[in-house]
């Protein structure tokens, strides 16, 4: 998935097959912990959870991509053991051994990236919260809070890394770390190091969109919701079968999701999850490429690149919050997307005074929404609902 800017319950058996196949070796490498049982993540590839004498272990393996670019050191591997605290831990020995321990339920939480904010929040917790990335929350309380100097600031994932002395003064039990950037590695060494229970977050690093959705799963062992989290994954993944029921025999439209960079660049999604909402909305994308999960979905093409592919697509999701407004009319009038009016922009659900935008934090969590918003763009005739990430585009030029 794209970072934030100029920074960053279940799928068809066959299709989730795929995907884990094209991904190789992302969930494998680790030893399986002995003796212990798996318990199933339909979707998540990042991660693996197992249960042993009453408590939890995950392992996570997913490579760190840089926003439009690609992996360039292995995978990140890590072992982290959920142990009750009513309980007495395991010895962090023999297939253990260098495994993060903590222990449940959490109650005082740092994250660095909204979608974290989110699950939080959907799961009714957010009050655990005590640091987090910035002020730029979509939640209003988490913002004021945030504002107020009640939760402590560490930085964005996607940006910066973690500020180490402002995450050591709030004391958190656990640290949601979302490695946005290549090179965060090692900041993420230096905090397990100095004690902090911090786990490695990938959803970024998902190549399906129901992938992300696992993570709140996740999150609910930590913070006692499972049976929450286990019913808004349910939720979400039912929506989306249903949605892709209702386009499964409509005429695919070609589409393309692409926004201008500058100097005659444009940013173009390409393979992994976010081509894979176009697929399932009934779209077509002639820029496809295969799928990778150490590439980024989005490639950086010329103009040339669009004119040589692009010119018949039917609709063209142009625009983001953040990316630049392209107005050169010379140019657009030789796709049909743009002659007909089918022009879109993923900004919905923003609060500019605030510099808050959804499409970062719960969107991540809710593929649902945003294959409904790609499938009335593409079938009017399927869906009315409201827009609530991508809607017409209000800014880009008219014919």
């Amino acid at each position: 998935m794209r970072f934030f800017v100029l920074f960053f319950f279940l799928l068809l058996s066959a299709a989730c097959g795929v995907a884990q196949n094209e991904q190789g070796a992302a969930a494998e490498g680790i030893p399986p912990p002995e003796s212990a049982r798996e318990i199933p993540m339909p979707h998540a590839i990042t991660f693996k959870v197992y249960e042993r004498d009453g408590y939890r272990i995950v392992d996570f393996k997913a490579p760190v991509i840089g926003w439009g670019g690609s992996a360039q050191r292995a995978d990140q591997t890590e072992r982290i053991v959920l142990a009750p605290k009513d309980g007495t831990p395991p010895e962090l020995v023999g297939d253990l051994g260098g495994a993060v321990l903590v222990r449940t339920p959490v109650e005082r939480i740092a994250v660095n990236y909204g979608t974290l904010e989110a699950i939080l929040s959907n799961l009714g917790v957010s009050e655990k919260l005590v640091a987090i990335g910035g002020v730029k929350s979509y939640n209003d309380d988490i913002r004021a809070r945030a504002r107020s100097g009640e939760l402590a600031q560490i930085g964005y994932g996607w940006h910066v890394p973690p500020e180490i002395d402002t995450l050591l003064g709030a004391e958190p039990d656990v640290f949601f770390d979302v490695i946005g950037v290549p090179g965060h590695e090692d900041d993420y060494e230096r905090i397990k190091r100095l004690g902090v229970p911090i786990v490695p977050i990938f959803h970024d690093a998902e190549l399906t969109y129901l992938g992300p959705v696992d993570y709140v799963r996740l999150v609910g062992m930590f913070v006692d919701r499972e049976e929450e989290a286990d019913a808004f994954a349910a939720m979400v993944a039912r929506n989306v079968e249903e949605l892709k029921a209702k386009v499964a025999n409509k005429t695919k439209r070609k589409a393309m999701n692409a926004w201008f960079a500058g100097s005659g660049r444009w940013m173009v999604t390409v393979r992994n999850a976010d081509n894979q909402l176009l697929t399932d909305a009934g779209g077509l994308n002639p820029m496809a490429r295969p799928d990778d999960a150490r590439i980024d979905d989005y490639n950086r093409v010329g103009s040339e690149v669009l004119l040589e592919n692009a010119r018949d697509i039917d609709c063209w999701i142009i625009r983001d919050t953040h990316s630049q407004t392209f107005t050169d009319k010379a140019f657009l009038q030789n796709f049909k997307a743009w002659r007909e009016g089918c022009v879109f922009a993923i900004d919905g659900s923003v609060k500019p005074d605030a510099d808050a935008f959804d499409y970062y934090e719960t969107a991540i969590i809710r593929p649902d929404l945003k294959l409904r918003d790609l499938i009335r763009m593409l079938h009017p005739d399927v869906t009315s609902a409201p827009y609530v990430y991508f809607q017409p585009d209000s800014k880009t030029p008219r014919p």
